[in-house]
């Protein structure tokens, strides 16, 4: 009786090792397919005159600020496109004419940050 427990015991336990390890490597493939890559994602926003996100960041150009203020999120700049209409209207009273619309190209893994922040994805 002893011995057949004791081959059981072993069996039992061989069984189990081997479920264990199967069942560690299918969680392993598993958790690669689910995993999203990191890739680029593209982003834009038209905001409203005076009300950018990135007035007042330092910058020589509209390109700079923009890479700076989101630098200040800790997202890096991939990609910048002004897409600002060329006849947009300029005024003085502050909230009521567009301000630029820029395209960005950032990291996947930001676009919830920049959607808090008003941008939208785009296709």
């Amino acid at each position: 009786m002893k011995i057949l427990l004791s081959s059981l015991f072993k069996v039992f336990s061989i069984l189990l090792l081997s479920t264990l390890i199967f069942l560690s490597c299918s969680n392993d493939d598993d958790h690669n397919q689910t995993t999203p890559k990191i890739g680029l994602a593209k982003l834009r926003i038209t905001t409203k005159q005076c009300k950018e996100p990135w007035i007042g960041v330092q910058g020589s150009n509209l390109e700079n600020q923009v890479a700076n203020y989101l630098k200040n999120l800790d997202i890096e700049l991939k990609g910048f496109q002004n897409d600002t209409p060329s006849n947009i209207s300029s005024c003085e009273a502050c909230e009521i004419c567009a301000g630029p619309t820029i395209t960005i190209t950032v990291d996947k893994k930001h676009i919830n940050r920049l959607l808090d922040e008003g941008f939208s994805v785009v296709d």
